[in-house]
Order: structure tokens, then C-alpha cells, then sequence
């Protein structure tokens, strides 16, 4: 979970970097759409990898919790969206999606590639 939210942290900062640098209308889109992905998959992260240890779950209950993590990461994503595009009028929407599809491709490859065995789990 560190390294994904460490990716993410990455991918705000040089969206940031060349917004500060280049100051045009599309960096700015660009930093908010990776904002906003970095935002979702946060919430994502945290709902399904924050818990107590001590009581074991069942296949259906921790489904679920993937289940909540994933609509609650689309809710805060379709939010944002509305509040970004209702808030700015320099926002253009090419950069926005760009900068939040580069946000979740990031989080999909730094799960994958760092991925650990799964424990196992003794009752």
C-alpha cells in the first residue's frame, strides 16, 4: 500500500512540477485529473488495507469491502470531476482525462509490480 500511494504521490508531484514550470491551462487540467485519480485511489487503498488484525474474514465480507472501496473510488472520483468542472473555467477536459488515466494506470502497475505473497491466515 506504501508503494502505491508513494506512486501516486510521484505522479501529483511532476503533474505539479510542470504545471509550476510550463503554466499553461492544460498542466493545470492535467495536475487536477492526477488529484483526483490520486484522491480516489487513496480512499480505495485505505478502506480495503485499514482494518484490525485481530478477527478473520470471511470470503464474502472482504469481497464486499473491495466491492465498497471500488464504488466509494468512482463516487469520489465522478464528485471531484463535477466540482473541478464547475469550479474552473481554464480547465480543459483532454488534460483532465489524461492526468486521470496516467493516475490509474500508475496505481494499477505499482500494485502489480509490487505486489507480496498473500499471508496466511491460521485461526
Amino acid at each position: 500500500m506504501v508503494r502505491v500511494v508513494a506512486a501516486q504521490a510521484a505522479l501529483v508531484l511532476a503533474c505539479w512540477l510542470a504545471h509550476f514550470f510550463h503554466g499553461e491551462a492544460i498542466m493545470f487540467s492535467v495536475f487536477a485529473g492526477a488529484s483526483i485519480g490520486a484522491t480516489g485511489v487513496g480512499y480505495a487503498a485505505w478502506r480495503v488495507f485499514w482494518r484490525p488484525t485481530q478477527r478473520v474474514l470471511s470470503g464474502t465480507s472482504e469481497l464486499a469491502t473491495l466491492y465498497r472501496a471500488e464504488v466509494g473510488k468512482l463516487a469520489i472520483i465522478g464528485g471531484l470531476c463535477a466540482v473541478f468542472f464547475s469550479l474552473s473555467d481554464e480547465l480543459v477536459v483532454s488534460g483532465l482525462v489524461v492526468g486521470l488515466l496516467l493516475s490509474l494506470v500508475v496505481s494499477s502497475l505499482s500494485a502489480i509490480l509490487c505486489k507480496t505473497p498473500l499471508a496466511l491466515i491460521t485461526e
